[in-house]
């Protein structure tokens, strides 16, 4: 995936249709997002040199059900 730059205030839970992250997580207007997919993971560029890392669920919530 290329780096998008949010252009609103959002909480995320799943990014395209197959990577859903363990817990939901607000990316700000201006951050810029990816997924690494060497680690799978969401990673968010929070600025100031400031990048988090978010961890993939291993099943898809409704998959629990």
């Amino acid at each position: 995936m290329n780096h998008v730059t949010a252009d609103r205030l959002m909480l995320v839970n799943v990014v395209d249709p197959w990577f859903y992250l363990q817990e939901p997580t607000f990316i700000d207007a201006g951050q810029t997002y990816w997924i690494d997919h060497a680690t799978n993971e969401l990673c968010v560029d929070r600025g100031g040199d400031r990048v988090t890392r978010h961890g993939r669920a291993r099943h898809a919530a409704w998959m629990w059900r």
